[in-house]
């Protein structure tokens, strides 16, 4: 499994419009072959520092995307942050699960 995490700042004034773009293009990842599931993250110390998050079944599946038109479509929106997107690309070897009960 691979998790990418997509992280940038948003120009204060054009945040409703970045979180706008980053929304649409968390919806068009989930359709993708390969994408296990995206969300839309904010910092809760920058308000204005953007994140999508996204698990996918392999880097092949993942490199598919960010080459995608929908990819450079949102690379396009440049104008709305402060400075360029950072892509963090981890790699998952095991995933454990665990419920957190009360007591």
């Amino acid at each position: 499994m691979l998790l990418a995490t997509i992280k940038f700042r948003a120009q204060p004034h054009k945040r409703a419009e970045a979180l706008g773009a980053v929304d649409s293009l968390a919806q068009r990842m989930r359709g993708y072959s390969g994408c296990g599931c995206s969300r839309v993250l904010t910092d809760s110390d920058d308000q204005n520092v953007l994140l999508i998050s996204s698990e996918w079944q392999d880097a092949g599946a993942a490199e598919v995307f960010f080459h995608s038109r929908e990819f450079q479509i949102f690379k396009g929106v440049r104008i709305l942050m402060r400075e360029e997107p950072v892509i963090i690309i981890d790699e998952v070897r095991a995933r454990v699960t665990r419920l957190m009960r009360a007591g």
